[in-house]
């Protein structure tokens, strides 16, 4: 009497569209590309009497800065992106057990 509970009321996940997916996909390919880009042409322009211990500069100055802030943003949207998904799996496991619960207890 007392082991059967109630289900379980489980909030269903809000499932975007595919664009903003894509929308982050291209977003950080360039950003790191950009940034990428810049810390390359910084390194490669180095005066070249620095043989390896002159301190170098990536190019763009506050654009740089810019894209790494912007960049981490990214990192965090990515790491929600990660814990929804993992969310979403945890549910669809959970309704996997209560289902199969259900049909043991029938």
């Amino acid at each position: 009497m007392g082991d059967h509970l109630p289900p379980r009321p489980d909030p269903d996940l809000v499932e975007g569209d595919g664009r903003s997916f894509h929308l982050v996909v291209w977003l950080t390919i360039g950003v790191n590309g950009l940034l990428g880009l810049l810390t390359l042409a910084g390194w490669i322009g180095r005066p070249a009497s620095c043989t390896g211990s002159c301190s170098w500069r990536p190019m763009g100055g506050m654009l740089w800065v810019l894209l790494v802030v912007v960049d981490v943003g990214l990192v965090l949207i990515w790491a929600g992106m990660g814990y929804l998904y993992l969310v979403a799996v945890g549910q669809r496991i959970g309704r996997r057990i209560s289902d199969k619960g259900d049909g043991d207890r029938a």
